[in-house]
């Protein structure tokens, strides 16, 4: 008795473990007692220290810390088997490919494998971190909805042996139609099919629409695959309920984009629309057709569930936003979420998509990123990290040329993508510009020439891909029009970077540099009044009033207020009355858009009232013969310039209105503040040394092939 008492002193008996876990024994299955956590809870994505047995506490910190050494080496092997497995698995699923033009092909990683197959898959945990395959999977829906699934987000998958259909069908139920989730969108209104399909104009006009759109906006911001949304639109006039809600979405907001490039007398407007004027009835069937696009997207429960389509719809939808100075900075927020939610934040060919796949998602991703770069450079400064991604920029290649297989070589001239590629790297360098002038501490150091230098190597490039070979066949219309809009863009980014030096040229500070920014500035604003007038007259550019009267018309009207400040103090009599004769059509070009332009309506009284100040003084200024009035313009060894101790107050205003963030996009104008133009001026002039001759030349309206 007394060594039995002695033994059980000396060695106390263990307490016997419960037969389960606690998570198990309340759920009523079978634990396999392992280890902790059990493979049952490890399965069900439970931490270690929930998986308990009654009378054994919690993991601790201590307990953690003391734990055997084999035991962390057990578990650190696993933990390698794991990602090995993990990564053969993602592998192995990336080869079948999908055909459905709907939405791209894409994989979903599970597992069928025992935990003893795990033990067989060795692989390093450093080497599996630097691999550049590193990435998640792309998880599809029968109705073609897509989600990025990060690798983190993969183990419980397989660890739990999910099987692909198990993960289809949570992306398919994830989210309910809870009002909440409509938000920014309306959740009200029209969610079937058939309500939605309602609202579309009659057939026909469809067809003219799209047409418009492919001929004209297509080539301008080319995020679509044409062929594929043709095959589709097909199909859609065959059958209009087997189309996706995103689908209609973006058929929607195509139609919406192409009721701007209407002409004036267009018997489509009058047919679709009841308001009194032309500009009344484009407004609202562009807003109305936006409204439908935001609706389709609604009802398709963009919130949880995303495609290619409806992206694309979103894309295009603040792409009309911005064209029609509308907010957009909420929206775009959220379709990059939207974005990155599908995984276009990643280079498609990680996921071993095809071609056409692979470039749809990296042209959404363009303009996703060209309209950020659009936006937030009115803002005044650029977040360069929303920009860092790993995306190649899309291809340089014709939509035709464009098959499965190796990619042919891009022919020696303009592509359907040329444009919004050259506009992306002017955007690229406009947003730089953006942050330098609007950060006054940082002017200083503003790399003008550089920024010059990278805006001209852009041009030699257009001209490059444009004009390389015309004389055989001209260039195409819309290849003409989309030239002439990015050299209108090439003059409006000389008019922001020169503008500092400009300003210091006119209050007094004269010398080589200032004057050189002078000349710049007004070379570069009379080769954007010659392209707005080029795109306004000529027949061919009918379909492009949209930008005539849009951003066309702001960046003239800014090119026409930098010219008045020349006007008010020319170099001689010849430049006076050039620049005189230039106002003066524009006025008359803004008095003749202003029915469709509510810039051109604005901007006609201003100019009028500027134009008039420069006359009244140069009858106070000029003697009676003058010996350069006759004769024609040429670099001037001296000129009349105020005083910059007298400085007017006109001027000082008119420098006030002229501050580069109020002209970086048409939102950012101060209509107010103009008032300094009933202000009565007073002029004192003084020489000042000769000019020294610009270095470059910007480029002027180009009509066809030989006139550049």
């Amino acid at each position: 008795m007394v060594v039995l008492m002695e033994t059980t002193t000396t060695h106390p008996v263990s307490r016997r473990l419960p037969i389960s876990c606690e998570p198990c024994r309340k759920r009523k299955i079978k634990c396999p007692r392992d280890r902790r956590p059990c493979q049952t809870c490890l399965r069900r994505g439970l931490h270690a220290d929930e998986c308990v047995y009654l009378g054994r506490p919690r993991l601790s910190s201590e307990q953690a810390s003391g734990t055997d050494a084999s035991v962390q080496k057990e578990l650190l092997e696993r933990i390698r088997n794991l990602e090995g497995l993990l990564q053969r698995q993602i592998g192995a699923h990336l080869s079948p490919q999908r055909s459905d033009p709907e939405s791209p092909s894409v994989t979903v990683t599970s597992s069928t494998r025992t935990i003893s197959d795990l033990d067989r898959a060795v692989e390093s945990t450093i080497s599996r971190f630097e691999t550049p395959g590193h990435v998640g999977s792309l998880q599809v829906s029968a109705t073609g909805h897509v989600r990025y699934v990060p690798v983190a987000s993969q183990w419980n998958s397989v660890l739990a042996n999910n099987s692909t259909s198990e993960s289809s069908e949570k992306l398919e139920t994830h989210g309910g139609d809870q009002g909440d989730l409509a938000l920014p969108f309306d959740c009200h209104g029209p969610t079937s099919t058939r309500d939605l399909l309602a609202w579309l104009p009659p057939a026909r006009y469809c067809d003219v629409l799209k047409d418009v759109y492919f001929r004209v906006f297509s080539p301008l911001f080319h995020v679509l695959h044409d062929p594929t949304f043709e095959e589709e639109y097909r199909r859609f006039r065959q059958d209009m309920d087997s189309m996706s809600k995103g689908w209609i979405g973006l058929l929607f907001i195509i139609l919406a984009i192409s009721v701007t490039a209407l002409d004036d007398d267009d018997p489509l407007l009058p047919d679709l629309g009841r308001e009194k004027t032309v500009g009344a009835n484009i407004k609202a069937l562009s807003a109305r057709y936006r409204s439908m696009a935001m609706r389709c997207l609604s009802a398709d429960s963009i919130i949880t569930r995303h495609s290619v389509r409806s992206l694309q719809a979103l894309v295009l939808i603040l792409y009309a936003r911005s064209h029609s100075n509308l907010p957009t900075w909420t929206l775009l927020g959220f379709a990059h979420h939207v974005a990155i939610a599908m995984g276009c934040h990643i280079d498609p060919e990680r996921f071993g998509l095809g071609p056409v796949e692979c470039e749809e998602r990296r042209r959404a991703w363009a303009g996703l990123m060209t309209v950020y770069m659009i936006q937030h450079t009115a803002f005044g400064s650029l977040d360069a990290r929303f920009l860092v991604h790993d995306v190649r920029l899309p291809t340089d290649i014709d939509d035709l040329d464009l098959v499965a297989g190796p990619v042919r070589e891009p022919h020696v001239g303009p592509t359907q993508m040329t444009y919004l590629l050259m506009k992306f790297r002017l955007y690229e360098i406009a947003a730089k510009i953006c942050q330098g002038i609007f950060n006054p501490s940082s002017r200083s150091q503003l790399p003008v020439m550089k920024f010059h230098k990278d805006i001209t190597m852009i041009q030699d490039a257009c001209n490059a891909r444009y004009l390389s070979d015309t004389s055989r066949e001209p260039l195409p219309a819309h290849h003409m029009a989309n030239l002439n809009i990015i050299y209108s863009y090439i003059n409006q980014l000389c008019l922001l970077l020169h503008r500092p030096t400009f300003h210091q040229y006119f209050q007094g500070e004269v010398n080589g540099e200032t004057r050189n920014a002078r000349d710049r500035c007004v070379e570069a604003a009379k080769g954007i009044l010659a392209i707005h007038r080029t795109l306004v007259e000529a027949p061919q550019f009918g379909p492009y009033k949209w930008y005539t009267c849009g951003l066309g018309s702001f960046h003239a009207f800014h090119a026409a207020v930098v010219l008045t400040v020349t006007l008010m103090h020319p170099d001689n009599q010849a430049e006076f009355d050039e620049t005189k004769s230039l106002l003066s059509d524009a006025m008359d070009l803004f008095t003749v858009l202003s029915h469709r332009s509510d810039i051109c309506n604005k901007a006609v009284p201003i100019l009028q009232n500027l134009i008039t100040i420069p006359y009244s003084r140069r009858n106070n200024e000029l003697p009676e013969a003058h010996p350069l009035s006759q004769a024609q313009p040429s670099p001037p060894t001296n000129y009349m310039l105020p005083e910059p101790s007298f400085m007017d107050v006109q001027m000082d205003s008119l420098f006030a209105q002229l501050q580069p963030h109020y002209w970086v996009s048409p939102a950012a104008i101060c209509w107010q503040g103009w008032d300094f133009l009933a202000v009565e001026q007073t002029e004192i002039h003084r020489v000042v040394p000769e000019q020294t001759p610009s270095m470059h030349r910007f480029p002027l309206p180009l009509m066809n092939e030989k006139r550049f």
